[in-house]
């Protein structure tokens, strides 16, 4: 029995908040390093004192930390969003490649990570529309999932970038491999913003197809089902 529509507005809103404030935290950081980098050269040259240094040091671990606490909401928050997404086309009766749990776990098994996630979230995008296309046959499908071809390309990217600074870093033994390990980071939120911003368009996407399909039959929508997992 094909079961009820569950709202997944909530849910979208909240990843979206959490990548909005990891952005900021990539820009801020951007921000750090460049004159954390100024005050290493500096500091060669008797402008800025040790105890500078160590401050900045202080300041760097502290924003690694929020850096880290963000991320781990948003791995929640993105996990809640792309399993009811993904969820829903099963309860309205798509024959869908993976069950629920299958294709969240897409997400951490070592090697199928790699490409799994890519798959289902084709899935959800072009599906949502192969659903909507049944209540409004004027619809024009979208098969074209570059983009989320780009997205997956740049969140790899991103953990290969960031791996190789933290083992610059860890390796600095001298202001210049210090600088340049800052370099790598700068690069490696460089990255992040462009993943994070594909990642947002994503979201949108799906979350505006989603909200069509809610409004194109309304009993699709059982209000008191929002929230439920």
């Amino acid at each position: 029995m094909m079961e009820a529509l569950r709202d997944n507005t909530d849910r979208s809103k909240h990843i979206l908040i959490i990548f909005a404030i990891l952005a900021f935290i990539d820009v801020s950081q951007i921000g750090f390093h460049l004159y954390q980098n100024n005050v290493l050269n500096g500091y060669e040259n008797g402008e800025y004192s040790i105890e500078l240094i160590e401050s900045l040091d202080i300041v760097s671990v502290v924003i690694g930390l929020l850096q880290s606490v963000c991320i781990i909401f948003a791995i929640v928050f993105f996990i809640r969003w792309f399993r009811r997404a993904y969820g829903n086309l099963i309860r309205l009766g798509v024959s869908m490649e993976y069950n629920e749990n299958i294709a969240v776990w897409g997400y951490f098994i070592p090697f199928i990570n790699w490409v799994r996630p890519i798959k289902t979230m084709k899935e959800i995008y072009t599906k949502t529309q192969d659903t909507l296309k049944n209540y409004d046959t004027s619809l024009i499908v979208d098969n074209n999932t570059g983009f989320i071809v780009l997205w997956w390309v740049f969140y790899i990217g991103n953990g290969v970038v960031s791996n190789y600074a933290a083992k610059r870093l860890n390796r600095a033994e001298t202001i210049e491999a210090f600088v340049e390990a800052n370099n790598a980071y700068i690069i490696s939120d460089l990255v992040d913003l462009a993943s994070i911003t594909l990642a947002i368009v994503v979201i949108q996407k799906i979350a505006k197809l989603e909200l069509s399909l809610k409004n194109a039959d309304k009993s699709l929508s059982v209000i008191d089902q929002i929230g439920m997992a």
